[in-house]
């Protein structure tokens, strides 16, 4: 694994504090020179960047672009500490010993950094090409590049799993908004594997743009432009509540309600013109306003842009 900047890359090694497993057959991964093989299937895997690469079923091929990371690597920071950590301590308020969260979709990878940081175990996945920028955390030791519908863990191994915006961005062909004719088999995979990994009563939150909402404000835009995408609500790259519900309850939970999600977005880029905080102003008045306990009948509803789904796996599944 990496340590320290890219001048300072060690010899490529598994070391993630969690069990690491193949992610076909679940195996044992035996390390052999700079490459893993399964036990069990004996087949073989090798190293990206530094990081162990158990990508299985396709890597998603987001643009390189470092300015784009950089604002990413601050959006991360910024909703972590102000809706991930705050979200995390109420679910568990005593974490001790530590709580095990996978981060699903990880990114920049600054979200695992900052909980760790807080006290939890956490560990973080992605498939995409941000892992260029992972010999920069502070615990690279924990990042793996892994596609969610494989997750290479045990069953019941974390106490909780989150993702942000990730599954409108499954069964979809390469980087784009257009589904593919199984892209409802390829979700339902990923909730059974976010739900197989979880401990019995364990949690998972999920977020993304609200397909019941008019238009799809988080995506299609230039970097400098304010001007959202109409969207129609029957399009099925986007998902609501209910598709989150119907998804796991398929998946083995027993749960999923709709969240608070006044915190979730800083605005960052928006609030440092003028122009772009006043258009963000609606937006933060609705986040307010469905985030209050009398209102969360709204939170699911077309006048919510963005939705935050809490789900539960039940004791005995």
């Amino acid at each position: 694994m990496t340590v320290g900047n890219d001048s300072e890359r060690q010899e490529p090694r598994l070391a993630c504090p969690v069990l690491v497993v193949c992610p076909i057959c679940r195996g044992t991964l035996v390390q052999t020179d700079e490459n893993l093989e399964c036990a069990n299937c004996k087949k073989h895997f090798g190293f990206s960047d530094g990081f162990p690469d158990l990508i299985v079923g396709g890597r998603f091929d987001d643009a390189e672009d470092e300015a784009r990371t950089r604002y990413e690597e601050e959006m991360n920071t910024d909703v972590t500490r102000n809706y991930w950590l705050p979200l995390f301590r109420t679910l568990w308020p005593s974490h001790e010993p530590p709580l095990c969260i996978l981060s699903v979709g990880c990114g920049t990878g600054v979200d695992v950094d900052l909980l760790c940081a807080e006290g939890f175990d956490a560990v973080g996945i992605d498939c995409g090409n941000r892992s260029t920028v992972w010999p920069r955390r502070r615990n690279p030791d924990r990042l793996l590049l892994a596609n969610g519908k494989h997750l290479p863990f045990a069953d019941q191994t974390f106490d909780g799993a989150f993702c942000g915006c990730v599954f409108p961005h499954v069964g979809v062909v390469g980087d784009s908004f257009q589904v593919t004719p199984h892209y409802g088999e390829d979700r339902l995979q990923l909730a059974s594997e976010m739900t197989r990994v979880l401990k019995p009563g364990g949690k998972i939150v999920v977020s993304s743009p609200n397909r019941l909402f008019p238009c799809d404000i988080f995506h299609g835009r230039e970097a400098d432009s304010y001007k959202s995408q109409p969207y129609w609500p029957g399009d099925p790259f986007l998902l609501s509540v209910a598709d989150y519900r119907r998804l796991f309850r398929q998946a083995g939970c027993t749960s999923a309600e709709a969240q608070p999600v006044q915190g979730y977005w800083g605005f960052i880029r928006s609030k440092r013109s003028l122009k772009g905080f006043l258009l963000g102003l609606p937006v933060r008045f609705i986040f307010w306003l469905v985030s209050h306990k009398g209102l969360r009948l709204l939170r699911g509803s077309p006048l919510n842009p963005w939705i935050v789904v809490l789900i539960e796996k039940g004791n005995r599944i």
